[in-house]
């Protein structure tokens, strides 16, 4: 135990001095310093932070604990899936990532699910240890290249309705690299939103390091300004690779959700296009959306055409250690999407005490298939009194399927 200990706190203090040492390295000289800065990543991916996570599930009210092994920002948006704002957590310690299997396989918290983040190599592990590997983000895009006046035209009520909007409220844009502007928007837009929006669930960026990529055309080459009469009510940073225009990191005025209500992310949305086109970009790429199905964020994103993939960084495994109401519970309130080798899929759970009717299936695909998906596949619990795996209609055969909910859980529990 001492020598543990001691492992810990030796790593501890060396990352604490390449971390200063970093700091007080000026900007064009911190380049040389690349292998230490990449050996710190590598010890953030393979040494994480264990958690027991406790509380009653948000949907079902039953009691659940997860064990989770990851980064703070992770930790609290697995937490609010679970449990909202009634959570509780219980910090374990260090471990390496090797080690963790066998903290599983012990399981000596008694825990419903394990949620390990992980690099995207290795997903291929979660074929092996019957759990699904969600990606911790995913990307999107939609194609510009050829007329998009379809999409203006809407097959969408929800994207009529934004459209609408600008149109009522009058907004205009304007596109600048003026950093004095760049300022404003970051203090009285980005920050406030995001801290609004999303608290400790994202990291924010400092001012420094965006004005940096600002000023340099790294990250972020333009700021583009939402304008109702004589105020700015909401930007976004564009990044520009290649040929595509990438809505990057945006904000609205103090936090104020009024604004997104009178169609101020749907301006930025559409401006954007606008300016795309003009400029001659062939994609719009919409950055990275949490892989759960109902999240507003990714949901939003897909009314403006977006085909999804795979953002290759880090995921999660997530698996079932024992069946308990509240481990279902969780299941059932967050269809996501995972990847296996067939390519990304959404997974959703349902209930197996009846049958899916044909209206059943199309309200599924309707919800919650999206663009770049290989497939949705439903997954019944408690297949009982006689009941089976209900039948994929033949209209949905290429895009759904079904199977039983016990084939999710770990070999230990047949």
């Amino acid at each position: 135990m001492n020598s543990q200990y001691s492992e810990q706190s030796i790593i501890r203090n060396l990352l604490a001095v390449g971390r200063r040492i970093y700091l007080k390295t000026p900007n064009c000289l911190r380049w040389i310093l690349w292998p230490g800065k990449s050996l710190f990543r590598l010890f953030g991916v393979l040494r994480l932070d264990l958690w027991i996570l406790m509380g009653d599930e948000i949907s079902s009210g039953q009691k659940l604990s997860i064990t989770y092994a990851g980064n703070e920002t992770n930790r609290n948006f697995i937490s609010q899936l679970a449990f909202g704002d009634s959570r509780r957590g219980e910090y374990i310690g260090k471990k390496w990532l090797w080690k963790i299997p066998a903290t599983l396989e012990q399981n000596s918290h008694n825990c419903s699910l394990a949620v390990v983040e992980v690099p995207d190599c290795l997903r291929i592990l979660s074929e092996r240890t019957k759990c699904f590997y969600v990606p911790g983000w995913v990307n999107g895009q939609t194609d510009i290249s050829d007329d998009n006046s379809s999409l203006f035209k809407n097959r969408n009520s929800s994207l009529k309705s934004d459209l609408s909007k600008i149109r009522k409220n009058e907004f205009q844009f304007e596109v600048t690299t003026d950093t004095s502007e760049l300022y404003k928007f970051y203090h009285n837009m980005y920050v406030p939103y995001i801290t609004k929006v999303h608290r400790n669930r994202s990291k924010i960026m400092t001012y420094d390091f965006v004005k940096r990529q600002f000023r340099k055309g790294g990250l972020f080459n333009d700021l583009l300004l939402i304008k109702e009469q004589d105020e700015y009510v909401a930007g976004v940073l564009l990044h520009y690779k290649k040929d595509k225009a990438k809505l990057s990191t945006l904000g609205v005025k103090d936090g104020n959700l009024d604004y997104v209500k009178n169609g101020a992310i749907g301006a930025l949305f559409c401006f954007t296009f606008q300016w795309a086109r003009e400029k001659g970009f062939a994609a719009i790429d919409f950055g990275g959306s949490r892989p759960f199905l109902k999240d507003g964020i990714l949901r939003y994103k897909r009314k403006w055409n977006q085909k999804i993939s795979n953002k290759k960084e880090i995921g999660f495994f997530v698996g079932v250690l024992s069946e308990t109401d509240g481990a279902k519970g969780f299941f059932l309130n967050n269809p996501f999407i995972y990847e296996d080798q067939t390519g990304l899929n959404g997974a959703i759970f349902v209930a197996g005490d009846r049958h899916l009717s044909a209206d059943d299936f199309a309200r599924i695909h309707k919800q919650h298939y999206h663009q770049g998906l290989s497939k949705l596949v439903i997954y019944q619990f408690d297949q009982t009194n006689g009941i089976t795996c209900s039948r994929v209609p033949p209209e949905f055969s290429d895009c759904i399927a079904v199977c039983s909910a016990k084939s999710i859980f770990w070999p230990k529990m047949n």
